[in-house]
C-alpha cells in the first residue's frame, strides 16, 4: 500500500493499530489487511470522487468524530443489508462497502446504490480500487488537454 500513497489526494495522518482494533471491536468484524495497511498510512483518504470514512483517531478526536463506526451504526441506511459495512461515499448517497462473512470483512469492494439498494462488485480489492480510480482520473486529465 505504501507504493500507492501518491495516488491518494487527501488524507489525515494514519492511525495506530489500537485505533483500528477499536473500530473492529465496535463493528464486530475484522478489516481486510489492505484496508488496515492503508489506514496506518493515511486516514480519511480521498480517492477520486470517493472519500473513505475515517477511523476514530485518539490523537485527533474532533477531526474524526464522523467515523466509520458512526456511519455504520447511528446514520446507517435502514434498508442496507446487514452483511455490508460502508467504508466511504461519493457525496451522492452511494456507498463503497465491504461484505462481512463470519466476522471478517472480505477484500472485494462493492458499490451500493442508495436510490434502489442495488449492489455491484466494484473492485476485487482496495488496492485494485485505488489503481482503477487513479487510471480513470488520468484518462480525464488527458481528455482535458
Amino acid at each position: 500500500m505504501e507504493n500507492l500513497r501518491e495516488l491518494i489526494h487527501i488524507g489525515k495522518l494514519g492511525v495506530y493499530e489500537s485505533d483500528i482494533k477499536a473500530a473492529e471491536d465496535k463493528l464486530d468484524a475484522v478489516f481486510p489487511e489492505q484496508y488496515k495497511e492503508l489506514f496506518k498510512l493515511v486516514n480519511n483518504a480521498e480517492i477520486g470522487e470517493w472519500i473513505l470514512y475515517p477511523i476514530k483517531d485518539q490523537r485527533n478526536l474532533t477531526k474524526t468524530w464522523d467515523d466509520i463506526v458512526r456511519q455504520n451504526t447511528e446514520v446507517r441506511e435502514e434498508y442496507m443489508s446487514k452483511d455490508l459495512i460502508a467504508i466511504g461515499e461519493d457525496g451522492s448517497g452511494d456507498k463503497l462497502c465491504l461484505k462481512v462473512n463470519d466476522g471478517i470483512m472480505r477484500n472485494e469492494i462493492y458499490l451500493w446504490y442508495h436510490e434502489d439498494g442495488e449492489l455491484e462488485e466494484y473492485a476485487p480489492s482496495l488496492k485494485e480500487f485505488i489503481i482503477s480510480i487513479s487510471e480513470e482520473d488520468n484518462e480525464y486529465d488527458f481528455e482535458d488537454e
